[in-house]
Formats: C-alpha cells, structure tokens, sequence
C-alpha cells in the first residue's frame, strides 16, 4: 500500500526531525561559542507534530479500514456497475 508506506515515512521524517534539531540545538553553542542557533524547543517540537498530524490521518484510516472490515467502495454494488 503506497498510503501506508507514506504514512509512515512521514511519521519516521517527523521523529528525525525532531531528534536532529534537538542535537543541533544543543552542539552549535558547544562548537561555535556566542552563537545560538534559531528555533527553540517548542517550535522544534510543534513542527515535527505537524507532520505527525498531516500524516497520521492516512494511516489511521487504513488501520480503521482494517479493524472495521470496510472495503474500498462505498457503494452497496459492490463494486459492479448497476
């Protein structure tokens, strides 16, 4: 399922994200004294809950598909042509 692996890729960029920034954020006054670098804890953390957020519906609907037994058609056809 291409949504699937989409999906989670995203929430896999998200996690990345958020630890890189982190280490980053804490090395640059470490390695390069009197400069700071320019995002802070809590706006590292909302945008990596963005993508989170921007991602997860996809696989959320895959999950409830799953759980729910739904198909992929919502028409009481069942997929043939009336």
């Amino acid at each position: 399922m291409k949504a699937k692996s989409a999906s989670l890729k995203g929430i896999v960029f998200a996690i990345v994200w958020i630890g890189a920034l982190s280490l980053l954020r804490g090395f640059v006054p470490v390695l390069f004294p009197g400069k700071e670098f320019g995002l802070s804890i809590g706006e590292i953390t909302f945008t990596g809950g963005i993508f989170v957020i921007l991602f997860t519906p996809v696989y959320v609907s895959i999950w409830l598909d799953k759980k729910f037994g739904l198909s992929g058609s919502d028409d009481d056809t069942g997929g043939k042509d009336a």
